[in-house]
């Protein structure tokens, strides 16, 4: 009774916080648009920077699915791309379910009802929840400087921060310290399942590919920024995504991240562009989280004849309504 207490809590804060934080965007958006005497006066639109932008949005999606599969090949599976790229699409939609656990658990029976075992299922979860953290904290360190100056601590505070921080990511993947990291995550997801043993040379495989899934998501935002004229360096403007991002990972009240990407989006932009005319990192903060529902919302429709499936079946896999796995659809590659 207590944890569906806790559980409803929870609910209710994060949707207060949605709205409230959506409410403040709103405003401040509102008010730059007054400010600037009208929208076409606030926006300059440049399409061709828009549509390289959305090229780079795509690999970034592209690789997001391939991590899966990845993860999961580490852990002893076999899934093969089109496989792991349409489980990680159609489980997504989870993400926006409070209890930030419905993703995961679709990942989990669809990947069971493809073939992987409960332990390697139960492992790929454990490595994708480690590297998403790894990933977006390393892609966030060239930020640590800037926001450690502008918290008042100084250029060398902030660097040597950056540094001792990248050094202890590092040091996270080598297996002694991975092995505690695996074991804790896992007695928090309730997979006590023997895992794979992963060599230092199998965890620096994975790790430069959530570094480029983040990098790419940073510099599809970063040019999508260039085309609606707000005018943000390369560096360290490249890195202000995937740290909001990281941020809304994180936040466990917020479905999606929702207003927490946001909040943290707006206040990276005005640390890094300080002259931003007013409401336009609102703008462009609202529109990233369209654009790459949008992006998403393709990916979720094309992942129905990769996988193999219709909606009715995919519904019974989720429900565990089907009482055999892996009679709707079988891995590919591999299998």
């Amino acid at each position: 009774m207590l944890k569906g207490l806790k559980g409803r809590i929870v609910a209710i804060f994060g949707a207060l916080f949605i709205v409230v934080s959506m409410w403040f965007l709103g405003r401040s958006l509102l008010d730059g648009v007054h400010e600037a005497g009208g929208v076409q006066n606030l926006l300059h639109f440049n399409i061709p920077l828009f549509l390289a932008a959305s090229v780079i949005m795509a690999i970034h999606l592209t690789l997001a699915g391939y991590t899966w599969t990845l993860v999961t090949d580490t852990a002893g599976g076999r899934l093969g791309f089109r496989k792991g790229f349409a489980i990680h699409f159609l489980s997504q939609v989870g993400k926006y379910v409070p209890g930030k656990v419905w993703a995961a658990m679709g990942k989990f029976s669809l990947s069971r009802n493809s073939g992987l075992s409960t332990a390697q299922t139960s492992q790929g979860l454990v490595l994708e929840t480690v590297f998403i953290v790894l990933g977006c904290l390393i892609t966030t360190i060239p930020l640590i400087p800037v926001s450690a100056t502008d918290a008042g601590l100084g250029v060398g505070a902030g660097m040597t921060l950056a540094v001792g921080l990248a050094v202890i990511l590092l040091g996270a993947t080598h297996p002694a310290v991975f092995r505690k990291l695996t074991g804790l995550i896992a007695k928090v997801m309730k997979a006590n399942h023997t895992i794979r043993e992963c060599s230092f040379s199998e965890m620096l495989r994975i790790l430069p590919v959530y570094i480029a899934v983040f990098l790419f998501l940073g510099g599809a935002y970063w040019l999508m920024c260039l085309s609606f004229g707000l005018k943000m360096p390369l560096f360290p403007g490249v890195f202000i995504y995937p740290a909001a991002m990281g941020i809304g990972y994180l936040a466990i009240f917020s479905p999606g991240g929702l207003g927490a990407r946001e909040l943290t989006t707006v206040w990276l932009v005005h640390l890094i562009v300080p002259d931003c005319e007013p409401g336009l990192a609102e703008l462009t903060a609202i529109v990233a989280r369209l654009w790459i529902t949008a992006g998403e919302a393709i990916a979720f429709g094309i992942s129905f004849p990769l996988y193999g499936v219709t909606f009715s079946s995919l519904k019974m896999i989720l429900t565990g309504t089907e009482s055999s796995h892996g009679n709707i659809a079988q891995g590919d590659e591999g299998q």
